[in-house]
């Protein structure tokens, strides 16, 4: 039998110097770089300022500096940092992605909101963050919404509050009804209304990815109901509560504006000068922080609007969409 050779070195022209000299630079890189406090700080103060305004400001202001933030920190991952550090790193680069997403949605370039969609999903993958998990499958299912896949919206909200923190489950559940009753599945919709209130203790008690209240419940109730059929007078009611209970102007405030609207119009008797005149409201809600989703659906409604041209509020509302 040969003697065993346990020698590491020699063989292939392995040095033991090199393999020392290598190892001792990466154990110096791992010992002392670390991000600097002052980017890590940057980077947060951008997210905070992202997320305070992200619905009440106009995206073509909030988009740069969180975007450059979202950079500084994907910069700082590539390079060799200390492990300790990359999950905060990894959950602030996705937080940040999913704000920029909905930022660029709000703008109407669905192109990049689907793009940082899809960074902020790896990021939530690799932290293993419930909370962004459940921000991205909300963001994701709004997406397939605004392209007329209602049960994929659906679906995807569904699928998302299976694995959510219990604060997020209402608003999944939210989205979800509004899916669902948009796919006429309304027995679903109306599940997932229940859920959705089951669900709203932990919504306001809890930490939601996105606040969440009264104002969002009723909202989602008369979203549902602008889809389904014979609930016109759920819609007005909660649509109109809904925009009383937001604490400013917002996108939501705006879409229960739009809710009050679609319901006069296809309500047993139309309204169509007061159809018109909620959705006036809601395109002077976004005036100042222009808002893609709430343009749309004031244009789909205007266009429905059409044969009742010669009312004065009606026709002021085409000049308004027309504008924008």
């Amino acid at each position: 039998m040969r003697p065993t050779d346990r020698r590491l070195f020699g063989a292939g022209g392995l040095s033991a110097a090199a393999v020392l000299a290598f190892a001792g630079e990466v154990d110096a890189q791992l010992q002392t770089y670390r991000p600097r406090i002052t980017d890590v700080a940057d980077a947060e103060t951008a997210l905070a300022d992202l997320e305070r305004n992200r619905t009440t400001a106009n995206p073509v202001g909030l988009f740069p500096p969180a975007y450059d933030a979202w950079k500084a920190v994907e910069d700082v991952l590539a390079r060799r940092v200390h492990p300790a550090y990359v999950p905060k790193l990894t959950l602030l680069a996705g937080t940040l992605a999913a704000g920029l997403s909905t930022v660029a949605s709000f703008a109407g370039d669905e192109k990049y909101g689907r793009i940082f969609a899809g960074i902020a999903e790896a990021h939530a993958s690799a932290a293993g963050e419930p909370v962004l998990q459940a921000r991205v499958a909300g963001i994701q299912s709004w997406q397939a919404l605004d392209a007329g896949l209602a049960l994929t919206a659906a679906d995807i909200a569904a699928e998302g509050r299976r694995h959510a923190d219990p604060a997020d489950r209402a608003r999944l559940a939210g989205y979800e009804a509004e899916a669902a009753a948009m796919a006429g599945l309304y027995d679903r919709a109306d599940a997932a209304l229940a859920e959705m209130q089951a669900s709203m203790h932990a919504a306001t008690a809890g930490h939601p990815a996105i606040e969440w209240g009264e104002a969002n419940e009723h909202l989602f109730i008369a979203l549902a109901a602008t889809h389904t059929p014979g609930r016109a007078s759920i819609a007005i009611a909660f649509g109109t509560r809904s925009v009383g209970a937001f604490d400013g102007p917002c996108q939501g405030q705006a879409l229960a504006h739009l809710a009050v609207a679609t319901e006069h119009l296809k309500a047993a008797r139309p309204a169509p000068d007061s159809a018109a005149a909620s959705a006036i409201a809601a395109l002077e809600v976004v005036q100042a922080a222009p808002n893609a989703e709430v343009h749309d659906r004031a244009r789909r409604l205007a266009s429905e609007l059409e044969p009742w041209q010669s009312e004065p509020l009606v026709a002021e509302l085409g000049r308004r969409v027309a504008a924008v």
